[in-house]
């Protein structure tokens, strides 16, 4: 016979695939913005402010174009407009490849988007059966008023994926297994001043890619610009990446950057990003972000203390100031962006 609680768990674990493949597909940030603030200079973590620096790939990039004339590659922008939203990515696929790996930002951040939309789509088509499944299963009888409700939301918003997944699953009819990989085209986004994808890729979204193994190079990849993608994501006034940066900072650093040992536990510099997450907090976090910051400052000096809280107020003046609430749940770290 079935333990009681069986039930409610299996309940409870098919609304938390529901709410992932909704967070993962459709995150309504406001962080998707573009700051042109110019990156810090590069520091040690010993000798002052955290570094925050461009992504090298990026740089070379754009020391590549600084060789056209200003004028050619004005002409080349306004005339190379994106095509219509919605065309078939079949159709589009190997234009919009050839200019983002010739540095078009525009294009390589459309083609991110639309492979990421079809990478989604596939894995709610797949989920759905089974989280269906267990939301339907049982007696109804049994439930109160409070739990059918409940249970009803759950169904329309799955209902409300499932639509959007089978639209976006026409946009990408006709497209072969090399061409649906997302991980490179998200790390040329990235590199061009794609938030989103900075975010995405940042947060480890290659893991969940099950041709990860064919690809050891993305591991690489991810280790050599990650860090300094995460960097210059906070000199973008991006708070996703401030929080990513200070969980992979924090004593239980869960964030990819810790878990891929790209960081480590680091209370000078978890004290720091606390710090400007607090500086952009609303009422309703804040008193989370105090009582962290007082336990984290009982690790520190006195001066480490005051240095850090420097760093932050200048930070928060110099990068956040077109965006000075902190959109980010205190308890969250993000995962992906807006799509």
């Amino acid at each position: 016979m079935p333990h009681p609680g069986s039930k409610s768990r299996r309940l409870r674990s098919a609304i938390i695939v529901v709410a992932l493949v909704a967070v993962i597909g459709a995150i309504t940030w406001t962080l998707i913005r573009d700051e042109n603030s110019s990156p810090a200079p590069a520091t040690s973590s010993t000798a002052g402010a955290t570094a925050i620096a461009a992504v090298p790939s990026a740089d070379r990039n754009r020391a590549a174009n600084a060789s056209k004339p200003a004028a050619q590659l004005r002409h080349a922008a306004a005339t190379r407009a994106l095509p219509p939203p919605g065309t078939p990515l079949a159709q589009t696929y190997a234009d919009l490849k050839a200019r983002a790996d010739a540095g078009d930002a525009a294009a390589a951040s459309r083609l991110f988007h639309d492979i990421f939309r079809c990478v989604m789509a596939r894995e709610q088509l797949l989920s759905a059966p089974t989280t269906a499944a267990l939301l339907l299963e049982g007696d109804t009888s049994k439930l109160s008023a409070e739990q059918l409700t409940a249970r009803e939301k759950h169904l329309a918003n799955l209902e409300e994926t499932l639509g959007k997944a089978r639209r976006n699953t026409q946009l990408c009819e006709g497209l072969d297994e090399t061409q649906s990989l997302l991980t490179p085209v998200m790390l040329q986004a990235a590199r061009l001043g794609d938030v989103a994808a900075s975010n995405c890729y940042v947060a480890g979204n290659m893991l969940a890619d099950p041709r990860l193994f064919d690809h050891p190079e993305w591991l690489t990849e991810y280790k050599a610009n990650a860090l300094a993608m995460a960097q210059a994501g906070v000199a973008q006034g991006d708070w996703g990446m401030v929080a990513q940066l200070q969980h992979a900072y924090a004593r239980d650093g869960y964030a990819m950057l810790a878990l891929g040992r790209i960081t480590g536990p680091d209370p000078v510099q978890n004290y720091r990003y606390l710090k400007l997450r607090r500086l952009g907090a609303n009422s309703q976090n804040a008193p989370y972000y105090d009582k962290n910051l007082a336990f984290v400052a009982h690790d520190l000096s006195a001066d480490e203390v005051a240095a850090g809280d420097a760093w932050a107020q200048d930070t928060y003046l110099r990068y956040f100031s077109a965006v000075p609430e902190n959109t980010i749940g205190a308890h969250n770290s993000p995962t992906c962006a807006d799509d």
